[in-house]
């Protein structure tokens, strides 16, 4: 897999699967490493050019996390939250309030996480702007309540997400669905 949940739709290096926690890892950990280094590094020459910035910010973000980077990755997309807000794209608000909310909850900081998971499906139902993005916002909101082991309250979204996924033909994000729900399943089972 790869950040985006399409194989194939990023380059190698950045690739990853889902482990038994349902987090994501990179396939190659050095070269996914230096990729992202290479990344960080093209960032701060991009700081003239607020789209360019943005659109770097808002794909290193996710990057960050997966390779351990909890802070890096909480002040990107911290900073992409606030470009997105000043250059007025509300889109890449919601995607990096998102990815803000993942570090929260990789830091375990579930007392932050949890209520942004909330409003992030909350804007995703309500506004046309955001619905294509509901499917990826249950199943990460789903990932956090996994981890806290919340496991009936995680299958309810990833199965949701499971069928917006099918109901929109995103065939290659159902098996990471399907994944989620068995090992919520057998979470709750050994319990």
């Amino acid at each position: 897999m790869v950040p985006s949940g399409r194989e194939g739709a990023i380059a190698a290096p950045l690739a990853w699967r889902l482990d038994e926690r349902l987090r994501e890892v990179p396939l190659d950990v050095h070269a996914f490493a230096k990729a992202v280094d290479a990344m960080v590094d093209e960032i701060a020459a991009a700081r003239s050019q607020p789209a360019r910035l943005l659109a770097m910010l808002t794909e290193a973000a996710p990057l960050l996390r997966i390779t351990g980077r909890l802070e890096e990755a909480r002040k990107t997309a911290s900073a992409a939250i606030a470009l997105a807000e000043l250059v007025e794209d509300p889109r890449a608000v919601l995607v990096n309030q998102q990815a803000l909310a993942q570090s929260m909850q990789r830091e375990r900081r579930f007392d932050i996480s949890t209520p942004l998971f909330d409003q992030l499906i909350s804007q995703a139902r309500s506004i046309p702007l955001y619905a294509d993005r509901l499917h990826a916002v249950l199943f990460d909101a789903g990932r956090n309540l996994f981890d806290q082991k919340r496991y009936p309250e995680a299958a309810r979204f990833f199965r949701e997400s499971q069928a917006l996924r099918r109901g929109e033909g995103l065939e290659e994000l159902l098996e990471a669905s399907a994944e989620a729900l068995r090992r919520t399943k057998r979470a709750a089972e050994e319990g």
